[in-house]
């Protein structure tokens, strides 16, 4: 699915650089909540396996959970198509440094949301979207299944009737799925074989008949707050006003590219706060002075430099390059901040000591957290990818794994 587009982007006036939103007031107030609310909170959540509902409600309350919808609808107006591709990314990695479980379910909801504004009727405006603003009404893209052939290919079905679809399958990994107020499913269109023409996203709710929802499964050992449990679709009827754009749309306009950098905005994040909470923990045990340890603390600074140094090039990329030149810079981010976090778990555990990883101290839910989250997208089939697009071979650059 390799795409040639030569056409570069000349950023407007109005274009809001990572550089200035990361500095920028709003983000030393969220990072704030983040580490002086989000994190201590994090230990309950973690031990109880549960939705971080008070962070959720905190985050509804200053806008964040409608991050990129557009300012006409009252949202922030930031996405990597809009002139600020920045806000809602940097506001990612601030909430991801106290709670990275936290900062996944803004990420899923947003980008939710993002979606229906994009592609959606009128109607379902009215009914998705205008709920995010009075309530933390929280939405789900949920693509994942068990033995799926490709990311795009699958096995939940829609059976054409009357009036709508019966749908069929079972879905996991369904981010906010025990706190759901909608889900685009997606689903292939029974009779069309090709991806690219059966490939459909259907919104589903909680409530509807056939529609069952098992909390009891996500059990993982990190993200455990990031709540994903399975959603069996069990002949549901999903009526012909609940299918979201035409068939085909989320893989033919390149919906998953527009994701990659909110997981390296996740990965960088908690890396960071990982990182911050290290030197504040070894200054206090008076360890500081040890050459061995200033070293270690020179070579996590150097690597997270370069992490955010590729992460902001590849947020501009999306408004100055190509569009798959954008895509692949940004599978490069998202890979090389995916790295680093496993580099920096490594050095901080043997630099700040055994004690360190004590539960009443948050650095081995950060390290479970990264453990855990960088699993979501496959590294060695980003690398693949960007190596077929280096040797003149067929890619796809949109692909997660």
């Amino acid at each position: 699915m390799t795409v040639n587009m030569k056409f570069e982007k000349t950023p407007s006036a109005d274009f809001v650089d990572p550089e200035d939103a990361l500095n920028s007031q709003e983000m030393r107030d969220l990072e704030k909540m983040a580490i002086e609310n989000f994190r201590p909170r994090g230990r309950d959540y973690d031990a109880k396996s549960v939705m971080p509902s008070e962070n959720i409600q905190e985050l509804h309350e200053a806008g964040w959970l409608t991050a990129t919808l557009s300012k006409e609808l009252g949202g922030k107006g930031s996405n990597v198509d809009s002139d600020d591709p920045s806000t809602f990314l940097q506001g990612l990695r601030m909430i991801a440094r106290g709670c990275s479980g936290t900062a996944h379910c803004y990420q899923v909801t947003n980008h939710t949301a993002w979606a229906v504004e994009a592609l959606g009727t009128e109607d379902q405006k009215e009914r998705y979207l205008k709920p995010m603003f009075e309530r933390p009404f929280l939405g789900s893209f949920v693509g994942s299944e068990a033995k799926r052939k490709h990311m795009y290919m699958m096995n939940t079905t829609a059976r054409k009737v009357d009036g709508g679809y019966i749908v069929r399958g079972e879905k996991n990994y369904a981010t906010n799925g025990s706190d759901l107020g909608f889900a685009i499913i997606f689903a292939a269109l029974e009779g069309v074989e090709n991806f690219l023409d059966n490939h459909l996203m259907i919104i589903i709710e909680p409530d509807m008949e056939g529609v069952s929802i098992d909390t009891g499964w996500y059990r993982p050992s990190g993200m455990r707050c990031a709540d994903s449990p399975v959603i069996t679709l069990n002949d549901v009827f999903v009526p012909d006003e609940n299918i979201l754009g035409a068939p085909g749309d989320y893989p033919r306009k390149r919906w998953q590219g527009k994701f990659h950098l909110g997981f390296a905005a996740n990965y960088l994040g908690t890396t960071e706060g990982m990182y911050n909470w290290y030197r504040q923990y070894v200054a206090s045990r008076g360890k500081g002075g040890v050459e061995m340890i200033q070293m270690r603390t020179g070579e996590m600074k150097i690597a997270l430099d370069c992490a955010q140094s590729v992460f902001h090039d590849a947020i501009r990329a999306y408004h100055e390059k190509p569009i798959v030149e954008a895509e692949l810079l940004a599978m490069s981010a998202k890979s090389m901040a995916a790295n680093v976090a496993f580099e920096l778990s490594h050095k901080i555990i043997h630099a700040a000591g055994s004690t360190a990883l004590f539960d009443e101290f948050p650095l081995s839910r950060y390290i479970r957290d990264l453990e855990t989250h960088v699993l979501h997208a496959g590294h060695d089939r980003t690398a693949q990818i960007i190596g077929q697009s280096e040797l003149a071979q067929e890619f796809d650059s949109t692909l997660q794994r």
